[in-house]
């Protein structure tokens, strides 16, 4: 796969994760993981950030990388962590919105349009398997520099989808089972529910 332009990541991320660390860790633990920072990107850090801004997605997975290898015996566990809180602060009234308009299946299929509020590199997509039964894939070179890390893509679809569905009445898990980092064409996810947990409750 051909190297792709660099890659972006949106000002909100970095301003969820800051909230996150001071209010779950301290303020010291985010000003050392600033620390850690390329020169430049620490620069970045400790200005105001616009929710709205695009930011180099590198400097994204280093931040991420220094924080949660420092703090966490297994960086993975950290990252689920935050990605639950993202869910719960973004998700609450999009995701209720969107499952007014139809059902999970109606927001799997936008996933790349959820994907696109926070990265400008990679390709989302969906396909229904069976009932309550949906394969999603993210498509992308396995390059820190360009796209989205192997924290992000491993740990982040998984809760944010997952609160999504809780929301929606139709709590279910959303594995990553593939990855591109991992020498995959793709990184995939199976994303399973309960049609009569759904049904049920109407």
């Amino acid at each position: 796969m051909p190297i792709s332009r660099p890659g972006r990541a949106k000002g909100l991320l970095f301003n969820y994760l800051r909230e996150w660390v001071v209010s779950k860790h301290s303020e010291a633990a985010w000003t050392q993981a600033v620390a850690q920072a390329l020169p430049t990107e620490r620069e970045t850090y400790g200005g105001l950030i616009l929710a709205s801004s695009w930011q180099p997605i590198s400097a994204w997975n280093h931040l991420c990388t220094a924080f949660f290898s420092e703090h966490y015996p297994d960086a993975n566990t950290g990252m689920r962590d935050f990605c639950s809180f993202l869910g719960e602060r973004e998700l609450t009234t999009l995701v209720k919105m969107m499952l007014k308009l139809g059902s999970p299946e109606f927001m799997l299929k936008r996933t790349g349009f959820l994907w696109g509020r926070y990265f400008d590199t990679g390709t989302f997509g969906a396909e229904e398997q069976g009932p309550g039964h949906w394969r999603l894939w993210l498509e992308g070179e396995a390059n820190e520099e360009t796209i989205a890390g192997a924290l992000t893509c491993g740990n982040g679809p998984g809760p944010w989808l997952e609160r999504g569905l809780a929301l929606g009445g139709n709590p279910g898990t959303v594995r990553h089972v593939r990855c591109r980092y991992k020498g995959h064409e793709r990184c995939e996810f199976e994303a399973r529910w309960s049609k009569q947990a759904r049904e049920s409750s109407r």
